[in-house]
This record gives structure tokens, sequence and C-alpha cells, in this order.
């Protein structure tokens, strides 16, 4: 979905439908104004990790020691647990959730060295040479971006192992992963019909409020998962949503597509002052949105992620014209990273350019 310089959506001429957001919202359906005090203190925490907050009592021995692959046959991850697990302890982590990522990422190391004869040692693991085959060979079967990301980690892991000297600033570059396309108009239209065809009445609510905060606010899916309906209120007439960051705290207050408005009030006036998003949730966990969404259609991929409704919602503003500075300060995002998202951006004709770039004052 693009944005025209007036606000109206530019490309496809057919509006997305908006539909009342009584038929999407059960009137009927009362809940309790107390927000659950394990979801507010998940709210409030003062760091966050692969979407999820990291709470008290998750220490970093405990974390690693209680590691153990589902996948690893018990006679492999017998031969090679020591060095995993003190390789990882050597990196010093601070968050239990990072360790966790890593303690994977090395076991799989571990996994195919001794798979294809490769001495299971420290000495053997953490070279240069043999991450990067690893990211080569062993890990071919993975998304570029997956690669970067593993080995990125494991020689993390060998600089704290084996000395940082072996261990230059940069490795062999990989090619840089493909941006995330927008949705476009029609695709949006397709999105809005498929929620409401959704089978139950939470799937058709809790859908439609990842989508109106999405695309009306661009939201991430950390944001989304710890809002509440709360955070959404109506200043001069515009409808402003408070975004929390760590701790709690207002992090920005991004103004609602006047599109998307109402359907974004209606919700947030259905959760009060429980979650936006599953307003019966409890605890604020990984991968509970994408999980979700999996559930609502299980006959193929995802029909979308919080992260493309919010690239449609940059891309919109920056088609739209919206100033760089106003769109960094709503999104959160430096104007610099927005700049890369100018390749799906609608041009502005050749006469709209000139007057732009004359000025108007």
């Amino acid at each position: 979905m693009r944005f025209s310089r007036d606000g109206d959506r530019e490309g496809d001429t057919r509006d997305v439908p908006a539909p009342d957001c009584r038929h999407r919202v059960p009137a009927e359906r009362t809940r309790t104004s107390e927000l659950d005090a394990d979801f507010a203190a998940d709210r409030c925490a003062e760091a966050w990790s692969f979407g999820a907050p990291v709470r008290s009592g998750e220490s970093m021995s405990g974390t690693i020691n209680r590691f153990s692959p589902r996948d690893v046959p018990t006679d492999v991850w017998g031969r090679i647990e020591p060095v995993v697990k003190e390789a990882v302890t050597k990196v010093g982590f601070t968050d239990a959730q990072l360790a966790k990522k890593c303690l994977s990422v090395v076991a799989q190391l571990a996994v195919w060295a001794d798979r294809i004869g490769q001495p299971v040692d420290a000495a053997s693991l953490f070279t240069p040479e043999f991450i990067d085959r690893f990211a080569v060979e062993g890990c071919a079967h993975l998304s570029d971006g997956s690669r970067r990301n593993y080995r990125s980690q494991l020689w993390r892991v060998g600089g704290a192992v084996v000395g940082h000297k072996l261990f230059p600033p940069r490795s062999v570059p990989l090619r840089i992963s493909d941006l995330t396309a927008p949705f476009s108009t029609a695709e949006v239209t397709e999105l809005v019909s498929w929620s409401r065809g959704l089978p139950t009445d939470s799937m058709r609510r809790d859908t439609w409020a990842l989508l109106t905060l999405g695309l009306g606010a661009g939201l991430n899916s950390e944001e989304i998962s710890r809002a509440v309906g709360t955070d959404v209120h109506e200043a001069d007439g515009i409808a402003l949503v408070n975004v929390l960051g760590p701790g709690g705290r207002i992090a920005r207050v991004v103004p609602v597509h006047h599109r998307w408005a109402a359907e974004v009030l209606g919700v947030a006036r259905d959760s009060g002052e429980r979650p936006f998003f599953r307003p019966d949730r409890t605890r604020i966990l990984r991968g509970d949105i994408l999980g979700f969404i999996r559930r609502c259609d299980t006959t193929g991929p995802p029909k979308f992620t919080p992260q493309r409704l919010r690239i449609t919602w940059l891309v919109g503003h920056l088609s739209a014209g919206t100033h760089l500075v106003a769109l960094q300060e709503a999104s959160g995002v430096a104007a610099v990273q927005l700049a890369k998202y100018l390749k799906f951006a609608t041009s502005p004709e050749a006469a709209q350019a000139r007057l732009l770039l004359v000025g108007t004052s």
C-alpha cells in the first residue's frame, strides 16, 4: 500500500475495504480492566531479546547447563557437549536468550564437524578457515542472511575461545540479502478480505489488530506484543500510539494514518487496559505473533509478518513525500536506513518534482 501526497493511496484505484469495527470486535465480549501482573512485568522489562522480555531469574549458567538440542543423537551430543558449553560460557553473555541462540549455532558447527570427521575440540573448531567452510558447506541449505548471522556468532565465539588475533574484524563477505518488498494495494485488499473470512471471532479480531497497527502506525513485532489498548489515544482529531521501549518508557509517539485511525481506535477501545493483540494474554512470548498468524492459515507460509506490514507503512510514507526527519522520529529508524527503501517508493511526476525542488514559499 502506498500513500499519495495528499494522503490517499496510489496504484490500484480501488479502496482497501475498511469495515466497521463492530463487525470485527464482538461488543458483547467483556474483559477485566486490570492488566495481568505478569504481562505488566513483561511489558516493562528493561531488556528484550529476539522479541521477548528478558525476565528475572533467567541465569546464564542455568541456561547453558540446561541446553540440550532435541534433534542431535545422544551419542553425538555426548561427544560434543563439553566443548559447546565451555565455548559459549567463555563468550561472557549477559543475555540468556542470546546465549541460547549461540549454543544452538555452536552445536550445529560441532555436529557438522563430527559428521565429516573433524576433531571436535576448540583448537580445531574455532579457526576462521573452518568456520567459513561451515558457513559455505555446512549451511548451504540456509539463506544468505542466516549464514552471515551464523558466521558472525561463530567468529565472536572464536575470538573469545582462541583469541582475537586469529579473527580479523571482517570475514569473507556473502551477498547481502534482498530487501523485503512492501505489500501492494491489491495485496493489502486481499489481506483484509482474508482476515474477514477467518473461522473464529478471535482470529478475525486479533488479525485485525495486527493489520491495523502494522499498516496504520508501522509498529514492529516487539512493539505490538507489548502494546495495550490505553496506549492509543486521540489529540486534535489525530489517533496517536504511545510506543513503549525497554523499561516501559515511551520511546516515541506515532500518528496513525487517517485511513486506519478509526480501526485502531476501535480495537483499542475493545482492549482497554488489556493487550491490544490477543487481550487474554498473560505473558509476552517469543514467536507469539508469528505463531498466531500461522495458526490462522496452515495451508502455506504465513500470510504476512509484522515486519512486512511495517515496511509497507514506511514505503507508503516515502511515496507520499513524508519528511525524512518526521518519518525517522515516528518509525525509530535512522534516515540513512530509511533511504534504502526508496527503491520501492513511487516517484513524483516530473511537474510535481519541479514544484517540490523549487519550493513553494
